[in-house]
């Protein structure tokens, strides 16, 4: 027979429900006490204050200007990482191909990605810029302005954990996206 307290608990449970209660998620920004926190900036930087500032989740050639990042952890391998800087279109190229490279250098596989750029089409450029400005208001990236490009190259690849760049070839800005 089960003792009593434990019939009691049950029927308790039972009537009033003894689920616990879920809160939302709740993400930090840019918090060294949490091992998950979102690094963004909310202000373009220069190299130096990039530099300085640590978090910026891919490399920068020192020519880079107003880098503007994000990179979002949303648990169990959930993350968004967005970059923007501006720098000579040359540069802009020559750097798509080092992270790819960089990338390329522990990829396996199909994670591999193709180092060569194509004429970027504009649905490209507007479905890239959509992606940054949605999901949790701590990975939204307003300022990855991707569909303002009227000339540019698309280098990588947009599927799931593979990185993508984007170069607009006419004012100089490059365009990182990496996500799950």
């Amino acid at each position: 027979m089960l003792p009593r307290a434990f019939v009691t608990f049950g029927l308790a449970c039972l009537l009033v429900g003894c689920e616990e209660k879920s809160s939302p998620v709740k993400y930090t920004v840019n918090d060294p006490k949490d091992a998950n926190t979102t690094w963004r900036t909310d202000k373009p930087l220069s190299y130096q204050e990039a530099k300085t500032n640590g978090h910026c989740p891919i490399s920068l050639p020192p020519e880079a200007k107003n880098i503007q990042f994000v990179d979002f952890y949303a648990g169990f391998g959930g993350f968004a990482r967005y970059v923007r800087f501006e720098a000579p279109a040359a540069v802009c190229s020559e750097h798509a191909r080092l992270i790819l490279n960089e990338h390329n250098s522990w990829a396996t596989g199909s994670l591999r990605v193709r180092v060569v750029s194509e004429p970027l089409s504009e649905e490209r450029a507007k479905a890239f810029a959509q992606s940054a400005k949605q999901g949790e208001k701590e990975s939204q990236a307003a300022w990855f302005d991707s569909d303002a490009i009227q000339k540019g190259e698309a280098w990588g690849d947009l599927s799931s954990h593979m990185p993508a760049i984007l170069i607009d070839l006419e004012r100089g800005i490059f365009y990182y996206r990496c996500t799950d």
